[in-house]
């Protein structure tokens, strides 16, 4: 299975920090390379790691109409007769790409939930990002407060560290520096050679 998904950098300004973690979960849910899932509301809750299902199901619909992700209801008849299924299509529009090792990370919801939007401010094909902390405040639609705590825990915890070049983040084996573009050239030139893993493993450069 490939362990990255893409993440649209469009939910950055859009979303709190425990919807972009909850936006994480639901990507790690999906077909890799479609980034369609059909995974079931209470399953998701699980993985998500609450038991409210009805937060989970507003947050989704918070999703659906900020069209980062479209929601189709089929009618499926099994031995116990008819149920709805509920099927996810995500946005993969200027998207990034975060492997699926950020999901067991020793941190909270909302750390990693900051730390997919900083990737989403990162320059494209980087880890960096040039804006500054007030800057990132008004692009995330976050407190200035909220930023501090959250970059001075991820700089402690060995995730980001800070300069007079940006803010870096520092785990290359969760947040990849593969570009969209790069994606895309490489592999319409070489459609049947490059896998999505070799370009995602840096085997391509």
């Amino acid at each position: 299975m490939t362990s990255y998904r893409k993440i649209t950098s469009n939910i950055a300004g859009k979303l709190s920090l425990l919807e972009t973690y909850l936006f994480y979960c639901l990507a790690l849910c999906s077909d890799c390379y479609t980034m369609e899932s059909y995974i079931k509301q209470d399953n998701l809750t699980n993985i998500y790691g609450i038991k409210k299902t009805d937060q989970i199901r507003e947050w989704l619909h918070k999703f659906e109409s900020l069209g980062l992700i479209s929601i189709d209801k089929s009618d499926i008849y099994g031995q116990y007769g008819k149920f709805n299924r509920c099927s996810y299509q995500l946005d993969t529009e200027h998207y990034v790409l975060i492997t699926n090792k950020l999901y067991d990370e020793p941190i909270s919801k909302e750390l990693k939930g900051f730390l997919i939007l900083l990737k989403c401010k990162c320059l494209n094909g980087t880890n960096t990002t040039l804006y500054s902390q007030n800057r990132l405040a008004e692009e995330l639609g976050l407190s200035k407060g909220t930023i501090s705590k959250y970059i001075n825990e991820a700089e402690e915890k060995g995730y980001v560290k800070r300069n007079k070049k940006g803010i870096h983040l520092l785990r290359e084996d969760i947040f990849l520096k593969t570009s969209e573009s790069q994606l895309a050239i490489i592999k319409n030139v070489y459609p049947e050679i490059i896998t999505d893993e070799d370009l995602a493993r840096g085997y391509v450069v």
